[in-house]
């Protein structure tokens, strides 16, 4: 086909003026590139463009796939030699009806593209165009097969359609996004790139062994009895009509590892709080806290059951040999490495020597066939730069739950990193609870699909083994901030740094430091318990307004609002998605309750790192 100029009346989701930031020389080889999409209103594609860089030489195509991942039309687009941005029509437009998943794209011949990184982090609709979370797509090739090879990225490549909507349909609204099917084809995720795409074809993790039957075992009691209770309305089975955001499965995720559902981690109301590397004999401290699970506990001599007839889940390292964990069914995991991708643990060499590593580490554990899931804990991979560019994705495909530690507000160190990070959000103070939300978003977006596995977030709670000049100790709102920003995120679990050096007091900080400290970290794991129920359910797509980070979920026939601000203070308005009406909302755990006016409402949050949860009633 030869290239044309788009009408007048075809609009994408791209202005034309937009320039991007960063360009990306890959390797010699040809990339795909493009985004996922879905219309609001049935019309024609006409056409592609795509921003062109300086020096992209070569034959460009660009394809438009369907539903199924059939090539519905190529073109190709001139080969002149212009900069910026190119357009070209198919010979006939193609259809395209609300409710089904598409992709445009475009092959860069000698790999040379244009990229903002962190552009598709939520759904967003631009005209009659949506955009999902993680819309933006390669591969690499020259285009061979349907478009589930794609790898998913929450990056913009600058691929647009040229889409004109049908008059004779009628306009949906658009205060909610319509719902997404479940249907659609997943392309599979890969990091937001810094460098060219991975070359190394993504690895297949083996498979857990097969469910056995056993007991449940029931997780230990809250040690507060403050928290408030979550309620059943009359109405249990409201739902809204939104569509919803990725998600790993919840706690029937850890079905398919015998010793995991053994010990009740299939439970709704079980939500895993853990300490790195616990010592045994302070189980029963930190159970009296709230903590039910250890991240690899210290091997000194103690045995496994001095720590899990405390009612706290281990996932033990290797340290701790098959012998030793036997058939304890509260050891449900390995830990298998620690910052494996920044070479720690045994992980020498360059990128690939670690992924190797990472691999050999997998395939011992796996190879015991014991009913436990692999677990792993990564650093600065999260960044998408220097220490592990192109295979996080690999990392984690390896294992079957990840956890992540940055610690944001004690480390100037890590504050830099983040502000030098091309993913993180222009402006945002790196010193914040929302940096641990970053993390959370970082880590879905190297699944396959996008969220298809469970994260936890580190939080410190003291400092955190620092020696760099400014370092500081973290402060107990600080660490309920962290918290709750991580799981608006999507966090399948929390993980406390305990370890300190500030000091003041001891290098348990959960245990030997101040009982103020003690008493701030039992109360909010309080609270995650007591909502842990409404946690655990899979958060809808709905933009409340501007300054907020949001979780929006259905339990029990309440919608619940978890709610804090990006990195800012002051008053938020939330507007309500149209299946939700009040006369006023609940906020849960503060005795008070807010006036709703025509579908708005307006709270304060005194500082960054403070939170509120709402609940509302549904029919």
């Amino acid at each position: 086909m030869t290239a044309t100029a788009a009408p007048a009346a075809a609009v994408g989701f791209l202005d034309e003026r937009t320039q991007p930031r960063t360009t990306v020389v890959g390797k010699s080889g040809p990339v795909e590139l493009g985004v996922r999409f879905s219309v609001a209103r049935a019309g024609t594609v006409v056409g592609i463009e795509f921003y062109r860089p300086r020096g992209a030489t070569g034959q460009q195509v660009g394809t438009l796939w369907g539903p199924e991942g059939e090539r519905l039309a190529s073109v190709r687009f001139p080969k002149d030699g212009s900069t910026g941005w190119v357009s070209a029509d198919f010979d006939t437009p193609v259809d395209v009806e609300p409710g089904k998943t598409y992709i445009a794209s475009y092959i860069a011949p000698k790999g040379k593209y244009v990229v903002d990184a962190r552009a598709f982090t939520r759904w967003t609709k631009h005209g009659h165009i949506i955009l999902p979370k993680g819309a933006g797509v390669y591969r690499d090739g020259k285009g061979h097969g349907k478009y589930s090879k794609f790898k998913q990225r929450s990056a913009n490549y600058f691929v647009d359609v040229r889409f004109i909507p049908r008059r004779s349909d009628r306009p949906t609204a658009t205060s909610a996004p319509p719902p997404t099917p479940t249907t659609a084809p997943v392309p599979t995720s890969v990091p937001t790139p810094t460098s060219a795409p991975n070359p190394t074809p993504p690895t297949t993790p083996t498979p857990a062994p097969p469910q056995q039957t056993a007991p449940p075992v029931t997780s230990p009691p809250s040690a507060s009895p403050t928290a408030t209770p979550v309620p059943t309305a009359p109405n249990p089975r409201a739902t809204l009509d939104l569509p919803l955001e990725p998600w790993y499965g919840g706690p029937s995720y850890y079905a398919k590892f015998p010793k995991a559902a053994a010990s009740g981690w299939t439970d709704p109301s079980f939500f895993p709080i853990a300490v790195f590397f616990g010592k045994p004999g302070h189980a029963s401290a930190l159970a009296a806290i709230g903590v039910n699970t250890y991240m690899g506990a210290e091997h000194d001599g103690s045995t496994m059951s001095s720590i899990t007839r405390h009612g706290i889940s281990v996932i033990a390292q290797p340290e701790w040999t098959p012998a030793e964990v036997g058939s304890n069914a509260r050891v449900v995991g390995w830990h298998i490495s620690d910052e494996c991708e920044m070479g720690l643990g045994g992980c020498d060499g360059e990128e690939f020597d670690r992924l190797a590593t990472q691999r050999r580490y997998a395939d011992e554990s796996r190879s015991l066939g014991d009913g436990r899931f692999l677990q792993a804990n990564f650093g600065n991979g999260v960044l998408g730069t220097w220490w592990a560019p192109t295979t996080m994705d690999d990392h984690l495909g390896l294992i079957d739950l990840s956890s992540v530690d940055k610690y944001a507000y004690t480390s100037p160190h890590v504050q830099d990193l983040l502000r030098s990070t091309p993913s993180w959000p222009r402006g945002m103070n790196p010193a914040s609870a929302s940096a641990y939300g970053w993390q959370q978003d970082r880590m879905e977006s190297f699944t396959s699909p996008s969220g298809a596995k469970p994260n936890w977030v580190f939080v410190e709670t003291a400092k955190p083994y620092l020696t760099e000049n400014g370092a500081t100790t973290i402060t107990g709102d600080q660490i309920e901030g962290a918290v709750w920003n991580s799981i608006i995120h999507g966090a399948s679990g929390i993980a406390y740094f305990q370890h300190n050096n500030d000091g003041k007091c001891g290098n348990y900080s959960l245990v030997q430091c101040s009982t103020a400290l003690k008493n701030t970290v039992r109360d909010i794991n309080a609270q995650v318990r007591s909502l842990a129920p409404v946690i655990n359910t899979q958060s809808y797509v709905w933009n409340f307004g501007p300054g907020l980070e949001t979780a929006l979920k259905v339990h029990g026939g309440y919608a619940y609002i978890f709610a804090m601000t990006d990195a800012s203070t002051g008053s938020r308005t939330f507007t309500l998605p149209a299946g939700i009406s009040a006369a006023s909302v609940e906020v849960v755990d503060e005795a008070r309750r807010i006036q709703v006016t025509g579908g708005k409402f307006t709270d304060t949050f005194a500082a960054e790192h403070t939170h509120h949860v709402y609940r509302i009633a549904l029919d």
